[in-house]
């Protein structure tokens, strides 16, 4: 087979048809077939245990990061390259297929001379420059090859639709490579009133370019809306610090905030006690805002709580710590208006020195905003632990990526481009006249219905004998 031959076979339509089945296939698998990246390694190792077939084809084939795999890259490389060649081998004929050539009025007047054209008598108010209106007025751009030939041509620029619709795939592609580049996905945890300056709670991907995004914020505010005591719809008021100004934004869940390439959506809600540790004398040890687990798991084994539920608070440098337990079962989550009532229960626990870590109590039990619990150590007062106030807490989802106009961009113009490609044909008419007739043809890349009756109105228009009747 020559090199001829083969450029042929691989920008033939059939060649992108099989390559393009290839990649759905792919993508299916990628949904249907358990993927490392949406289980997580952990769970993934665990889903492999005792099973050599599934180990085979998830990871000797690669199927379990079907998205990164050298077959699935493979034939996304040589789509590209097909699309590729397929531009560079349509690019002049396609734009070749807009111009309006000379036409000879010879071969114009043979065409409308054929058998299926519309013909008449010549109209006793005939005159070359209603042909003219006439064509214009259904859109066609007119010529005149001859003195008894007009030849006009419309929607010549459709075949530019192709190009733009092969285009569009390399915008969505670069698009895509941008994301995945770029994309950062981190989560924090915010109390109102604090500030948040990339204390990630946990970074959920990294960005093989560039780091986390530069990002400050204030939290000012929590809005839960609530239904049947828990709160829903949330949203969260920011204040985000820029370049020497403060712009306000609100996060809702379905609704992120936006600042620049970075969004920041909010996910959850719960309660945060100030508290306030004072030492025997009356002098402040320590004062924190806590985002304390607001709900239990409920996984506990009878009354006790799972470790995991208790929110536990190292004060003065550890020395002390708080341990705060979740609300109890059917308790409303609290209004804001509820916040200044709501206890909480809480226990103040010390390392005894000299004991091996042992741990003394120094107070258990429930306080609310503004109370205060004394801390008694053997004989004598230690201090006190003071509940301040209740606040909200917000956790957050921050995504900074970019690449996202060109993937809009890429998916636009593949839209554009079918839409001009395939409603848009090329459609082109003669009209040729002699002492006795007039006959009008035309052609178009598909002759729909809608063209055959466009053909006669023209025809209609161009025949009527009424003096001074224009298009």
């Amino acid at each position: 087979m020559t090199v001829r031959r083969l450029w042929k076979a691989f920008t033939a339509p059939r060649t992108t048809v099989v390559l393009l089945v290839l990649l759905a296939v792919m993508l299916l698998l990628n949904v249907v077939v358990p993927q490392e990246a949406v289980l997580g390694p952990d769970e993934f190792a665990l889903m492999l245990t005792g099973r050599p077939a599934a180990r085979f084809f998830l990871v000797t084939l690669g199927l379990g990061r079907l998205a990164t795999s050298p077959v699935f890259i493979a034939v996304l490389v040589l789509f590209f390259v097909n699309l590729s060649a397929v531009l560079v081998a349509r690019l002049g004929p396609t734009l070749r297929r807009t111009r309006m050539h000379e036409r000879s009025e010879q071969g114009l007047a043979a065409w409308a001379r054929m058998e299926e054209s519309l013909s008449a008598d010549l109209p006793a108010a005939w005159e070359p420059g209603r042909i003219v209106r006439a064509l214009q007025g259904f859109g066609y751009r007119a010529r005149r090859p001859g003195e008894r030939t007009f030849w006009g041509v419309k929607h010549r620029s459709a075949p530019l639709g192709f190009l733009l619709f092969h285009l569009s795939f390399f915008l969505l592609c670069a698009g895509g490579v941008t994301i995945y580049l770029t994309r950062f996905v981190g989560t924090a945890v915010v109390t109102e009133g604090q500030e948040f300056a990339g204390q990630y709670q946990d970074v959920l991907r990294y960005a093989p370019w560039g780091g986390p995004p530069d990002l400050s914020f204030t939290l000012d505010e929590v809005e839960p809306r609530f239904e049947a005591g828990e709160p829903v719809h949330l949203g969260a008021t920011l204040s985000i610090l820029g370049a020497g100004s403060v712009v306000r934004r609100l996060a809702r869940v379905n609704d992120p905030a936006r600042w620049g390439s970075t969004i920041v959506l909010v996910q959850a809600a719960g309660i945060a006690p100030i508290l306030w540790l004072q030492d025997a004398g009356g002098f402040t040890v320590d004062r924190v805002a806590v985002a304390a687990r607001t709900r239990s798991s409920g996984t506990g084994l009878g009354d006790e709580l799972p470790r995991e539920d208790v929110t536990e608070v190292p004060l003065a440098g550890g020395r002390v710590v708080a341990r705060i337990e979740p609300l109890a079962p059917g308790t409303p989550f609290p209004t804001r208006e509820d916040l200044g009532t709501t206890p909480i229960r809480l226990s103040v626990v010390q390392t005894v020195e000299g004991k091996g870590g042992e741990r003394q109590v120094l107070y258990e039990g429930s306080l609310r905003p503004g109370e205060a619990a004394p801390l008694s150590a053997g004989a004598g007062p230690a201090g006190r632990l003071v509940l301040e106030e209740l606040r909200y807490w917000a956790g957050f989802q921050i995504i900074d990526e970019r690449g996202g106009g060109l993937f809009m961009a890429g998916f636009l113009a593949g839209v554009l481009g079918l839409v001009w490609r395939l409603l848009l044909h090329r459609r082109e008419v003669v009209v040729h006249w002699d002492e006795e007739e007039v006959r009008v043809v035309g052609r178009s890349e598909y002759f729909s219905g809608h063209f055959k009756r466009e053909l006669g109105a023209l025809f209609a228009e161009l025949t009527d004998d009424r003096e001074g009747r224009t298009g």
